[in-house]
């Protein structure tokens, strides 16, 4: 997994903790007291870390039922762009679409452990990069003699919930929105990292589709 890293040198770390002990109350300088002694005990020639992750805002889970042959497909998702919920059984027909996804799609590519990357602006460079990203995931499913997926490659890698997906979704509030069954995150500005995290964390996350 790619994860944001901040780094710190361990001594820096020491001298931040100690300056803050000296206006804090006896609890607090009495719990940050052994990691200061250990830091300062045993300096490494390796910096130490601090691992980010972005795992988005978690949504109660909608359900898994499918509609009905016939019944109406409007339905009121507790988030939007959706992250579970009814839907039909179909799947997109590419990695990287150039129109929107129904509701009723997402929910289902999204059950089955896809991953979305959605964008809301009339943006190539956005929209691009978003392709980019998906595509290091994306490739692996595509055979090498290919230059990209067939339709059908496609539905067995979504069905199989290993595709990373791109497509606009036209009328959400930010302009990148990265969802995952329950999970939605939302970006204005492509921000690799966060998004691989996402990615990462979710794509094929069975226990997270048991949802």
């Amino acid at each position: 997994m790619r994860l944001t890293n901040i780094v710190l040198p361990a001594a820096a770390i020491a001298a931040l903790v100690l300056a803050g002990c000296s206006k804090g109350d006896s609890n607090t300088t009495a719990a940050a007291s052994p990691s200061v002694a250990s830091l300062a005990a045993a300096p490494s020639s390796s910096p130490q870390t601090i691992t980010l992750t972005f795992l988005g805002t978690h949504y109660p889970s909608q359900g898994h039922r499918h509609f009905d042959q016939g019944e109406s497909t409007k339905f009121a998702y507790n988030s939007d762009p959706p992250t579970s919920g009814p839907h039909l059984e179909m799947f997109s027909a590419s990695f990287n679409n150039a129109t929107p996804l129904p509701a009723f799609v997402q929910a289902h590519l999204l059950e089955h452990g896809n991953i979305l990357l959605q964008y809301n602006c009339n943006c190539p460079d956005i929209a691009g990069a978003l392709y980019q990203i998906a595509y290091k995931y994306d490739s692996r499913l595509i055979p090498p003699d290919q230059m990209q997926a067939t339709p059908a490659q496609v539905q067995a890698a979504e069905e199989a919930g290993e595709s990373v997906v791109v497509a606009p979704y036209p009328g959400m509030k930010h302009k990148i929105a990265l969802t995952a069954w329950t999970r939605l995150g939302t970006l204005d500005s492509i921000d690799q990292a966060k998004i691989e995290s996402f990615i990462n964390a979710y794509l094929h996350n069975q226990a997270n589709t048991s949802q």
